[in-house]
């Protein structure tokens, strides 16, 4: 067999993994993944688990500091596999990063960067001291995979296109596209029956961990303004630390149409509620919940960044496309936020089928898996140019 292409990363969460899947039928086998595990605290435990895979795994070991501030990882027995490649999550928390890429071509391996190259806080800019790393990081590796089109363009400032790969990031559609015309057959009413949602009221939905950035709070005050109208419901799927309080204030308010409903991480079980739904809102920072939502024709609101070009969501928030499949409110106005939702249930019609349009057209599974399989070849070409010397990684790593 010929020699096995890395994909390194800190941990990988489930919904990483179908890509993977895919990626190593077309490499025939090759693709080992070496990763660990986020720190027991962390909200992504709940979207980690440990299923059997087609792809080899080898088990690294993660040090933390200051909670997920920064991150370190010895890489040895991986690079002992004396792969071809070597894919790296794009981390600027990884202290050894930069050692696993040098010596990663040390031993003739190709080398690849995966992620967003920015912050989703700032503007990269070549004098932000994180930013001149990642700049650095990104120059030095033989190619990067980027999340999106814009994310390429951003990095053309920095790095030859010719080494610039996109991988539009997305989630396993082809389970979703399948359940989503699953349900259409069945009807939204029929699934509002069965789930035991009112199908005569607007339903709220909301998915990802419950966590202050990701508008926890905000999403309930929204919820307020819209109840004190009239009758809507809202499914809250997802876990995290704000959840107590979060319950404790639906139970003051009396909101029995207010439902948690866990983080419900396989598609299988999570598809039904958001089909059922009329709208997702996610007031703070989004990411692959908009391809989530799209893949299952439920349309987005949330809000605009609170700074001027500053992304503030990942990557994926340019998926919205403004009056089309979603909505996104200025920063900070709580009502403007309210009256996004409401235009959208008025015409809920034109958002759903414009998401689901989108996300068939744009966000399909296959179209990430050739991104990545374009860069591994292309990085493979300049392993094969270099020698295969075997040495063995520094005591760094």
């Amino acid at each position: 067999m010929s020699a096995p292409v890395l994909y390194v990363a800190r941990f990988v969460p489930s919904y990483r993994q179908p890509v993977l899947e895919r990626l190593n039928t077309r490499l025939h086998g090759r693709l080992v993944v070496c990763a660990g595990q986020p720190p027991a605290t962390s909200s992504f435990t709940a979207l980690t688990s440990d299923p059997a895979t087609s792809y080899r795994q080898v088990s690294l070991r993660n040090y933390w500091l200051g909670g997920e501030r920064v991150h370190a990882q010895p890489f040895g027995s991986a690079l002992e596999l004396n792969p071809a490649v070597v894919l790296a999550e794009e981390s600027p928390r990884s202290l050894t990063l930069p050692l696993l890429l040098r010596d990663a071509k040390r031993r003739g391996a190709g080398t690849l960067l995966w992620g967003h190259f920015s912050s989703n806080n700032r503007t990269l800019s070549r004098w932000h001291p994180l930013d001149r790393y990642r700049i650095a990081l990104a120059r030095n590796a033989d190619g990067c995979v980027c999340y999106t089109d814009q994310i390429a363009a951003m990095l053309r400032q920095h790095v030859p296109h010719q080494r610039l790969f996109v991988a539009r990031n997305t989630l396993d559609t082809d389970i979703l596209f399948a359940l989503y015309d699953a349900l259409l057959k069945e009807g939204r009413s029929a699934v509002r029956n069965r789930l035991g949602i009112d199908e005569t009221i607007p339903t709220l939905a909301f998915i990802g961990r419950l966590v202050t950035a990701k508008g926890a709070h905000q999403l309930l005050d929204t919820y307020k303004a819209l109840h004190s109208r009239g009758r809507v419901a809202l499914l809250i799927i997802g876990a995290g630390p704000e959840e107590n309080a979060m319950r404790a204030r639906c139970k003051r308010e009396n909101w029995s149409e207010v439902r948690f409903l866990g983080p419900l991480t396989a598609l299988e079980v999570s598809a039904p509620y958001l089909f059922a739904a009329d709208v997702l809102v996610s007031p703070g920072y989004m990411g692959l919940s908009i391809c989530h939502a799209f893949a299952l024709g439920l349309p987005v609101v949330t809000q605009t960044s609170p700074k001027a070009h500053v992304r503030y969501h990942s990557p994926e928030i340019t998926y919205i496309q403004e009056g089309e499949n979603g909505l996104l409110s200025p920063y900070g106005d709580a009502e403007g936020l309210v009256q996004a939702v409401r235009v959208i249930l008025a015409n809920q019609k034109h958002f759903s089928e414009k998401a689901i349009s989108y996300a068939r057209e744009h966000l399909q599974i296959e179209g990430m898996v050739d991104g990545l399989e374009q860069a591994i070849r292309f990085a493979e070409r300049i392993s094969t140019a270099n020698p295969r010397v075997g040495v063995p990684p520094s005591g760094d790593g």
